[in-house]
C-alpha cells in the first residue's frame, strides 16, 4: 500500500471548484467525485514555512520551531534589541519521510518548502523553497542532484527572486504565467520520472506556482483569466500523470499549506499600537515615520481624486525602468525591523513583514504588559471596524496557547490576529487612519486550505467536515495501516475512511514495550 501526497501552495477552493465546474480540469473532478473533499485550516498562522511544516509533522509551531520565515533570540537583557535569523528547516519534531523511513519504507520527498538542507532519508529527498540555490548540495543523496539535472536541465527550486520580481512589476498576465509555467513543466518531468524509476512507498510533490501567480495577479485568476487557467489546467495533468501511477489499493492525498483571497484594504497594525501607546520608537525610527506620514497623506489625496490607478501605473514603469528606489523607511521590510525600538518602553510590537502577504499579524507582547491590558487591547481590536464597509476587522484572535506547547513555544506572550476578507495588516508607520484602501486586489493568504482524500481506504463523494493541518500525518499512516510511534497535535480523520478493521494504535503513542513498538521493531526486522 503506498500514498502521495500533492501539494500545491496556495490552492483554494475559490479557484478549484468554478474550473472543475466548468470541466476545465478532469483529474481533480474524478478526486472529488471518488473520493473525499474537506477544508483544510491553517490557522497558526497562515505562512508558508510554518504550515509546510505542520502538514509534514503533524505538530504545531511549538514543537517543531517553525512560526516565520524567521526565529528570534531571546532579549536576554531588557531594553536590548534582538536578533532574528532566517530558517530554512524546523527545529524539532520527525516528519513523515522520517517516521517512514524507521519503518524501512522506500520516500521520495520533492520540492516541500523548509527542508533544506536536505535530510537523510530512507530514499530521495529534494529540498523545496527557502533553498539558496542550485548551486548548494540541495539533493539527499548529493550525488542524486547531476542526475535531476540530466532528467530537467531547466530545473528551479523557485523562480530567481529578482526575475520574479520584476515580472511582478510589470503587472502583465502573459510573462509571469509564461514563467511560472516554464518553472513547473521542468518539475513535472523530475517528478514522474523519479515516480517511475525509482522505488517507492510514499511520494511527496510540492508545486509553489499557484502561490507566485495569485499574490501579484489575484484579480485575473479570480476572474477565471483564460491564460492564469492555463497554470491550473497544468496542475490537472500532473495530478492525472500522477494518477496513472497509482495502484488500486494506494492513496492519494492533495493539499494546500493554506488558502487564498483577495484584499483590496490595508489596516496599519504598528501605527495602532503606536496610537494606542504600546509602541515606542527610537529617534531615527520617529523621524522616518514623520516622513511615511507625508508620503501616506499625498496617496490618500491621490485616490480621493480618482488617480491612485495611474500613479500606479507611473510607479510600475519607473520602478521596471530603475528609476523608482523605495523610500529608506520602506527598505527591508521583508526583514523583521527590531533596531530602532525603545524596548525599555514598548509593550506590543508586530516585527514581521510575513504577515502583509500572508493574511495575519502576530503580536508580540512584553511580559510587563499586564492581563488587564492585555484584555483591553482584544476587546478594542474587535471592536475596530472598516470605516468604508462597517465590516469587522477581524475574523479570529488568538493568544500564544494557539502555538501549542513544546520545547519551541515563544518566551513572551502573543496575539496572533486573522482579518475578515478584503483586509491585510501593513507593519509601515506614519498613517494615523490606520486604514487604506487600494482601489485593486491583490492576493493574500486565507486560513482555508484544500484537502482530498482518494483511494481504496477512502469514502467515495464524500464532503467532509473542516480538518487542520497536524491531522495530515495521522490520518496519512492510519491509511497506511500502520501503528503510530510519535505523539501529534492533529488527529486521525476517522470520517474520511470507509469502514473496515484497523490495527490498534496503543494509548501512550508507543510507550515502550507497547503494542506499537512492537509491531514497528517486527516490520523493521523483516
Amino acid at each position: 500500500m503506498r500514498t502521495v501526497i500533492f501539494g500545491i501552495d496556495g490552492l483554494t477552493f475559490r479557484i478549484l471548484h468554478p474550473l472543475i465546474e466548468r470541466g476545465e480540469l478532469p483529474n481533480f473532478r474524478k478526486v472529488a467525485q471518488e473520493g473525499c473533499e474537506a477544508i483544510l485550516e491553517s490557522k497558526y498562522p497562515p505562512l508558508t514555512p510554518p504550515a509546510w511544516t505542520s502538514l509534514s509533522t503533524g505538530l504545531k509551531p511549538a514543537r517543531h520551531g517553525v512560526f516565520d520565515f524567521w526565529a528570534y533570540d531571546d532579549q536576554h537583557e531588557k531594553g536590548k534589541a534582538r536578533k532574528a535569523h532566517v530558517l530554512t528547516r524546523r527545529r524539532g519534531g520527525k516528519a513523515i519521510w522520517n517516521i517512514l523511513s524507521e519503518y524501512g519504507k522506500q520516500v521520495l520527498v520533492v520540492n516541500v518548502p523548509a527542508t533544506y538542507p536536505p535530510e537523510p532519508v530512507n530514499g530521495i529527498m529534494v529540498s523545496g523553497y527557502m533553498t539558496p540555490s542550485t548551486s548548494v548540495d540541495f539533493t539527499y543523496p548529493s550525488s542524486f542532484k547531476a542526475e535531476l539535472f540530466q532528467v530537467a536541465p531547466g530545473y528551479q527550486i523557485d523562480l530567481e527572486m529578482n526575475a520574479y520580481e520584476r515580472l511582478k512589476t510589470m503587472g502583465k498576465v502573459e510573462p509571469l504565467v509564461e514563467a511560472i509555467i516554464g518553472m513547473t513543466e521542468e518539475r513535472i518531468k523530475l517528478m514522474m520520472y523519479m515516480l517511475k524509476e525509482k522505488p517507492w512507498d510514499f511520494c511527496y510533490l510540492a508545486f509553489i506556482g499557484a502561490d507566485r501567480l495569485q499574490h501579484p495577479l489575484w484579480e485575473e485568476v479570480y476572474a477565471l483569466n483564460s491564460r492564469t487557467n492555463d497554470y491550473f489546467r497544468l496542475m490537472d495533468d500532473a495530478l492525472g500523470q500522477v494518477l496513472a501511477q497509482l495502484g488500486p489499493e494506494d492513496n492519494l492525498f492533495i493539499v494546500s499549506d493554506h488558502g487564498f483571497g483577495g484584499h483590496s484594504t490595508y489596516f496599519d497594525i504598528n501605527e495602532y499600537l503606536y496610537s494606542k501607546g504600546l509602541l515606542k520608537l527610537g529617534a531615527s525610527f520617529e523621524t522616518n515615520r514623520r516622513k511615511s506620514s507625508r508620503a501616506t497623506r499625498f496617496r490618500q489625496i491621490v485616490t480621493r481624486m480618482g488617480l491612485r490607478s495611474i500613479a500606479r501605473k507611473i510607479k510600475r514603469s519607473l520602478k521596471t525602468m530603475g528609476m523608482w528606489v523605495p523610500p529608506n523607511f520602506e527598505a527591508g521590510l521583508d526583514r523583521p525591523a527590531l533596531n530602532d525600538i525603545d524596548w525599555e518602553q514598548t509593550l506590543a510590537y508586530v516585527p514581521s513583514f510575513s504577515g502583509f502577504p500572508s493574511g495575519y499579524a502576530d503580536i508580540f507582547l512584553s511580559p510587563d504588559l499586564s492581563a488587564e491590558r492585555v484584555e483591553e487591547l482584544r476587546a478594542d481590536l474587535k471592536n475596530l471596524k472598516d470605516p468604508k464597509n462597517g465590516q469587522p476587522l477581524l475574523d479570529a484572535i488568538y493568544s500564544s496557547e494557539a502555538y501549542g506547547s513544546g520545547p519551541y513555544a515563544p518566551s513572551e506572550p502573543h496575539l496572533l490576529l486573522l482579518p475578515n476578507d478584503g483586509v491585510t495588516f501593513r507593519v509601515e508607520l506614519g498613517n494615523e487612519q490606520l486604514w487604506e484602501n487600494l482601489g485593486k486586489s491583490f492576493g493574500s493568504h486565507h486560513k482555508d486550505g484544500v484537502l482530498y482524500a482518494y483511494g481504496a481506504s477512502f469514502k467515495r463523494g464524500f464532503k467532509a467536515p473542516n480538518a487542520e493541518i497536524y491531522d495530515l500525518v495521522p490520518t496519512l499512516l492510519r491509511g497506511m495501516e500502520l501503528p503510530f510511534t510519535n505523539e501529534f497535535d492533529g488527529r486521525v480523520l476517522d470520517e474520511l475512511f470507509v469502514e473496515r478493521e484497523q490495527p490498534p494504535v496503543e494509548p501512550g503513542n508507543g510507550a515502550d514495550g507497547g503494542l506499537a513498538r512492537r509491531k514497528l521493531k517486527k516490520l523493521l526486522e523483516a
